[in-house]
């Protein structure tokens, strides 16, 4: 007898996506402003798809012949991708507002979006793995390409498609690979013949199929060397999705990385040093990468790419430290993700009409980073707000990114990386340069072209809380830890 229960908040927030596209096909031209009740239901659904999940907490339970895993650590994931969500859609008033003849179409891809993810994190068999990866990757497609008017938004849309189908064509074939030398794509079955002493040697084969199916993961967080996609798509997109794929999105690929990284690879002799490799890359492109940007997307952009490498530098470093400093660090990039992208869906153009589907043109002028010159004077609250984040972005000691990267560090020192750890401090010191330089602009380079941004009240109040979680995290850190490490279980 399956336990629907453990399965029931992916089926809530899907068919809620569902009711929310009929609701529109029946009700949307006769109903005036429809739109507001179809975000208000998304909400409403959303609440009770955390309410279920915290309610199935403690339970751990495996379903569809050990192919679906709900334990702490899924919830966790779970409360916390569909607390994003929720973020990202009460962020979205605006932007539904001023395009009500997709307002539906929008709400429901980031609801399929986000049950791909969670379908992600609870699967324990490739083929749900699969599964649950495309119906995210197919979701965010459309979501990169929402701007038909925009060239550079065509161009993000079908950058993504064209690398997303390379990666799954990778992933399928190292799925095929680890079937056909294991016979199995179940992970648990998978930990029985290679962990417990089942098969003393492993099969290369194997081993070759999970390197490729890291390759392709890799390609889904955006670390270097298959990072190309990352700035496009995220300057190309709306602010409100480059919010959900810095948040929601980037969440859920680290945590399914983490999870097949320490369930299924652990020990292999020599596959940390695809890590360490694949992190100093994505620290050097991050770094450098982010120096010659003007247009603040792609500065954070390349600023996530940074932050993938520090985790895959957590990963390097086998144990229960390494996996808590992980997810410590993915929760606290989160929050920063929050507010720092949050800030980019104040920033309006000229036209009021059509918010975050401004021309290509005027996006230029209105994301350049010189366009944030005299912000300090004309919105101080705002300005102080994203001086915090960028502080604590940087590591600067005692906001909450600090800390989060000070944990890694230590993590990767524990396990031997010291020179490696030394070379990722160097690189965060030189990613420190643009993050003060977008502070540097804000409070000290005389007004140009004033930025405008819009009174979202709730948008504001939620970057200023951001802002005071890094400032006020140090006086409740040893709480914070400890329940983050008591919640995923580790």
């Amino acid at each position: 007898m399956i336990n629907l229960s453990l399965i029931s908040p992916e089926i809530t927030l899907f068919c809620g996506a569902l009711l929310i596209l009929m609701a529109d096909v029946f009700l949307g031209k006769k109903i005036p402003n429809f739109f507001y009740a179809s975000r208000l239901l998304s909400l409403v659904i959303c609440a009770i798809t955390i309410t279920i999940i915290v309610s199935n907490f403690t339970k751990a339970e495996l379903l569809f012949s050990n192919m679906y895993l709900s334990n702490t650590f899924t919830s966790f994931v779970k409360a916390i991708l569909v607390g994003l969500l929720t973020i990202v859609i009460a962020f979205s008033s605006r932007f539904v507002f001023s395009n009500q003849k997709i307002s539906a179409e929008f709400i429901a891809l980031l609801m399929i979006a986000t049950t791909g993810g969670m379908i992600l994190i609870s699967s324990n068999d490739f083929l749900t793995f699969y599964l649950g990866l495309e119906l995210q990757a197919l979701s965010l497609y459309l979501l990169a390409a929402l701007n038909r008017n925009s060239a550079k938004s065509s161009e993000a849309g079908m950058k993504y498609f064209i690398l997303g189908c390379l990666a799954s064509g990778i992933l399928l074939f190292g799925i095929s690979m680890i079937y056909g030398f294991s016979g199995t794509t179940n992970f648990l079955n998978l930990m029985n013949l290679y962990h417990n002493g089942v098969t003393a040697e492993i099969p290369v084969g194997v081993m070759f199929g999970f390197v490729m199916v890291l390759t392709a993961m890799f390609f889904k967080i955006s670390a270097a060397p298959f990072h190309m996609w990352s700035p496009d798509v995220y300057e190309g997109s709306a602010s409100i999705v480059t919010t959900f794929f810095a948040t929601v999105v980037k969440f859920s690929a680290v945590m399914i990385l983490l999870r097949l990284f320490s369930s299924l690879i652990i020990g292999w002799p020599g596959i940390e040093k695809i890590f360490v490799f694949t992190s100093m890359a994505s620290l050097a492109v991050g770094s450098f990468g982010a120096i010659f940007q003007k247009n603040l997307k792609r500065l954070l952009a390349y600023s996530s790419i940074g932050h993938i490498g520090f985790i895959l530098l957590g990963m390097a470093a086998f144990g229960r430290e390494a996996w808590i400093a992980c997810m410590v660090y993915m929760v606290i990039y989160a929050i920063i993700s929050v507010g720092s992208f949050g800030f980019l869906i104040l920033i309006r153009g000229n036209n009021d009409e059509t918010v975050g589907y401004e021309t290509d043109e005027e996006n230029e002028k209105i994301f350049s980073i010189n366009a944030l010159s005299g912000l300090a004077k004309t919105n101080p609250y705002m300005a102080f707000s994203l001086a915090v984040l960028m502080f604590s972005t940087a590591g600067i000691p005692p906001l909450a990114g600090f800390f989060s990267k000070f944990y890694i560090l230590t993590a990767a020192i524990a396990h031997g990386y010291l020179i490696t750890s030394i070379i990722a401090v160097l690189f965060s010191v030189v990613s420190a340069y643009y993050y003060l330089r977008i502070v540097k602009v804000m409070y000290f380079d005389e007004p140009q072209n004033l930025m405008k941004l819009d009174c979202v009240n709730n948008v504001k109040a939620m970057i200023f809380v951001t802002a005071l979680f890094n400032l006020g995290l140090i006086f409740f850190l040893n709480s914070f830890v400890n329940s983050i490490a008591n919640f995923a279980g580790l």
